[in-house]
């Protein structure tokens, strides 16, 4: 059984593992676009070729500013470091409430580590606002439930 540290590290690991993988996927994309657009030639039926390099031109710019975004994302999680913790819940703690069981640093969502269910979450998302600053036995109620802190890492 794994130390709640070693939870936390294994959980950002994860968060930072999933957000590589979408910046590839997104790099991916990105260069295969470009090599569709230096293959392309002006044909006769020029309306064609301005409409497909529009579109290329379109989707070029929803994943340059999605690839901004993931960057963003990474960023943040460079900047946690697992083992520091204030006792107060802050970017990259690890959460355990009588209610599940949260890090709080990307919103990755429902992740299933050694058996045990995790939400990731960010500081920006709704259950992130009312997660941040509580210290271990605060209470609050969120979406009409009320949490208690059980414990930070």
């Amino acid at each position: 059984m794994a130390t709640p540290l070693q939870l936390k590290k294994a959980l950002l690991t994860h968060c930072q593992t999933q957000t590589d993988e979408r910046i590839t996927g997104i790099t991916d994309a990105l260069a295969g676009i470009e090599t569709a657009r230096n293959g392309e030639t002006k044909s006769s039926a020029g309306d064609k070729f301005e409409t497909g390099r529009a579109m290329m031109q379109m989707e070029e710019a929803k994943l340059q500013g999605q690839l901004a975004e993931v960057l963003k994302v990474r960023q943040v999680l460079d900047q946690i470091k697992p083992e520091t913790s204030s006792g107060r819940i802050s970017a990259g703690s690890l959460v355990a409430t009588n209610r599940g069981n949260y890090l709080v640093a990307i919103g990755l969502g429902k992740v299933k580590l050694e058996g045990r269910i995790f939400f990731c979450t960010s500081l920006n998302a709704p259950i992130g606002k009312a997660l941040h600053g509580r210290e271990t036995g605060d209470t609050f109620t969120f979406n009409e439930l009320d949490f208690e802190v059980l414990g930070i890492v």
